[in-house]
């Protein structure tokens, strides 16, 4: 037993337009458990943090899920706050090829200097599975841009987390995510407004209906989102029948209490 598990969102904003206006921030997510593990720490993270009275040297695992840049943007500052600025080799970090190395023009995206300075590097790949301390994370497939971006699993004793990262649907994306309790979804645009690489409303409908979580929470916004995020939420629950919230920046969830 861990105790609480709590996920932290600071910043519901993504794509490019929202975060070049910061009409909604764009700092990630955090899951706070047994460790603290900053997830997708894109501009303005470590702002947000101070923002929520979070301190960031509080960090043991900083994962970025592919390379760009309302992703990985604050992953340096990150890491610097993770290996106590820079003088112990500690925590984890887990990131696609992209973001270590480079690939297919993106990246990379983290200097070898801060990658030699964490206690150990992890290269996300689908259905690879890590630990930070006590948590077992999994990698999981999509379909995007960066096609060495992954999904993610946390497995906890309050049952499976899942993050879809950014992904266009395809034929088998259901199945991976079939035991999840929570499903946080990155939704870029509302309805049946597809643009290639990225969920819509209508693909998180389709994909609840076969999941059947007990909570979706969608997160990551375009600008055509904005202002529409609760009645796009209340669209999936009323089509699904599942309990479904829009995040909010700042706001957090107490999975053990779902």
């Amino acid at each position: 037993m861990f105790g609480l598990m709590k996920i932290i969102f600071l910043g519901t904003g993504g794509g490019r337009w929202t975060t070049l206006t910061q009409a909604l921030k764009t700092g990630g997510f955090r899951i706070h458990y047994s460790k603290r593990i900053h997830i997708d720490p894109g501009p303005g993270a470590l702002v947000s943090l101070h923002d929520k009275g979070i301190s960031p040297l509080k960090t043991d695992g900083v994962v970025v899920t592919h390379c760009h840049p309302d992703h990985y943007n604050d992953a340096e500052v990150l890491v610097e706050a993770m290996t106590n600025g820079m003088t112990r080799q500690k925590g984890v970090l887990a990131a696609s090829k992209s973001v270590f190395d480079g690939y297919d023009g993106l990246g990379p995206c983290i200097s070898k200097h801060h990658q030699s300075k964490v206690g150990s590097k992890i290269v996300l790949e689908p259905y690879k599975r890590f630990k930070i301390g006590e948590i077992e994370l999994e990698a999981l497939p999509t379909k995007h841009r960066d096609s060495t971006t992954t999904g993610l699993k946390i497995h906890s004793e309050f049952g499976n987390v899942t993050y879809t990262s950014d992904t266009a649907f395809f034929d088998g994306l259901s199945k991976n995510y079939r035991d999840s309790r929570v499903m946080i979804f990155n939704v870029i645009r509302p309805g049946d407004d597809r643009i290639p690489w990225h969920l819509c409303t209508d693909d998180v409908k389709n994909i609840v209906k076969d999941v059947e979580p007990e909570l979706v929470i969608i997160q990551h916004f375009g600008m055509k989102m904005i202002g529409k995020t609760d009645a796009e939420a209340k669209s999936i629950e009323d089509a699904t029948g599942i309990k479904t919230v829009a995040a909010r920046d700042g706001m957090e969830f107490d999975v053990s209490e779902i």
